[in-house]
C-alpha cells in the first residue's frame, strides 16, 4: 500500500526547544523540525533552495527566522527568504516547502499529503494529558518498525489478536498453565465518520483474584493518532501515534497516563508496569508484523473482528488509491526477523 496522508507526530513538544531544532526523516523525505524563539513549532523540507545546505545541521534560529548555516540566507515562518546578507536583492523563488504543524497533548504533529493538499481534519486536545487532570505524569516509548503503518493499525480491531495477548498474560498468572476456555473479547461496536473511527470492546481481564470485567475503547483520528482507554483494572489512556518513515517502515510513539491513585509512588509504579507490559507485547507483535504477508482477501471467521470494514476505512488515506485485486504481498528475505532484521529498534531516550 502507498504511504498514507494525515497528521503525524514527528516529535514530543519538549524535543523542540525554543530557538533550536533538529534534523528529521519522515514521509521518505529529509525534514527539519524547529521552534522559533517565540515558541512556534515548524516542520519544513530540510534543504535550503539556494545551494542545498541542510537547514537542520548546525541549526541557526534567530528570533522567528531560520538561518541557513552555510550562506546565512534567512527564512521567515512561512519558508520565504527575507534576507540575503551579502546582497541587496532577494531571490523570490527561494521558498522552502513547509508542512502545517500543530501541537496537541504534548506532541508536535505535521500534516503530510503527497500532493500538498491542505489539512482535512483537526486533532483533539485530550484533558487526560492536561494539568490537574487526575492522571499521572506522561510515560513514553518510541520505536522504529520495519513494516507498513496499516499492519500496526489493524491490531485495533483484531479481536482474536487481543485475545492472544490476554491468554499469554493469563498463562503467566497461572504458573504456565493454559486456560481451558479463555474469554473472547467482544466487539460491541465499530463506527466511522469521515477520518474518525471508534472501536468499543468489552473484555474480561484475568487477575490473581479472578476475571475482572473491563473495556478497551479506541478512538482514531486518521492514520496518525489513536487514543485507547483501558478501564476495569487501572484506568489507563494510551496515545499511540504512528508516522511513516519510508514506503515499508514507520515509527511508533506511545504516550501513557494512568489515573492517579492518590499516592504518587504507587501511581508511578503502575505506569511503569503498564509500559513494560505494552513494550513486551509490542516487541512480540513487531516480529510478526515484519515477517507476515499482507493478504488483501483474508479467510476470516466469526470472532476475528471488523477487519475488512477497518481496511475500507483506511483506504481513504491513500491518495494514490488501493488495488483491491492485488495478490498477497510477501516480505523480502531480509525483512524477516532471524534472517537479516532485528525485531524492534527502541528509540526511547
Amino acid at each position: 500500500m502507498p504511504m498514507p496522508f494525515g497528521w503525524f507526530q514527528v516529535a514530543w513538544s519538549d524535543e523542540l526547544v525554543a530557538g533550536s531544532g533538529r534534523p528529521l526523516f519522515y514521509f521518505d523525505r529529509h525534514l527539519v523540525g524547529w521552534r522559533s524563539e517565540s515558541g512556534e513549532a515548524h516542520v519544513w523540507d530540510a534543504f535550503c533552495p539556494h545551494m542545498g545546505a541542510h537547514l537542520g545541521v548546525r541549526i541557526r534560529v534567530e528570533g522567528d527566522e531560520l538561518v541557513c548555516p552555510l550562506h546565512s540566507w534567512r527564512y521567515d515562518g512561512n519558508g520565504t527568504c527575507v534576507d540575503v546578507p551579502y546582497s541587496e536583492r532577494i531571490n523570490k523563488r527561494a521558498v522552502v516547502r513547509t508542512y502545517p504543524t500543530i501541537e496537541r497533548n504534548g506532541a508536535v504533529f505535521a500534516w503530510y499529503h503527497p500532493t500538498d493538499e491542505p489539512p482535512g481534519w483537526d486533532l483533539p486536545e485530550l484533558t487526560e494529558f492536561g494539568p490537574d487532570s487526575g492522571f499521572s505524569e506522561v510515560f513514553r516509548k518510541h520505536y522504529r518498525l520495519g513494516c507498513h503503518w496499516q499492519e500496526v493499525a489493524e491490531t485495533q480491531v483484531d479481536a482474536a489478536h487481543i485475545q492472544a495477548h490476554l491468554i499469554d498474560y493469563q498463562i503467566a498468572l497461572n504458573g504456565g498453565v493454559r486456560p481451558e476456555r479463555p474469554t473472547m473479547p467482544q466487539v460491541d461496536s465499530y463506527d466511522t465518520e469521515g477520518p474518525v473511527a471508534s472501536i468499543r470492546i468489552s473484555q474480561g481481564f484475568p487477575t490473581p483474584q479472578g476475571v475482572v470485567t473491563g473495556r478497551i475503547d479506541t478512538d482514531v483520528w486518521g492514520p496518525g493518532l489513536a487514543a485507547t482507554w483501558f478501564t476495569g483494572l487501572v484506568d489507563t489512556l494510551l496515545l499511540g501515534c504512528a508516522v511513516p518513515v519510508g514506503p515499508g517502515s514507520c515509527e511508533l510513539r506511545f504516550s501513557f497516563v494512568v489515573r492517579d491513585t492518590g499516592d504518587a509512588t504507587s501511581t508511578s509504579k503502575l505506569g511503569e508496569a503498564f509500559i513494560e507490559e505494552i513494550h513486551e507485547r509490542t516487541a512480540e507483535d513487531v516480529e510478526m508484523w515484519q515477517a507476515k504477508a499482507y493478504v488483501p482477501r483474508p479467510n476470516l471467521i466469526h470472532g476475528d473482528g471488523p477487519i475488512m470494514q477497518y481496511r475500507r476505512w483506511c483506504e481513504q488515506f491513500y491518495a494514490e488509491g488501493v488495488d483491491r485485486r492485488a495478490e498477497p504481498w510477501v516480505p523480502e528475505p531480509g525483512d524477516v526477523v532471524g534472517l537479516d532484521r532485528p525485531a524492534l529498534v527502541d528509540l526511547t531516550n
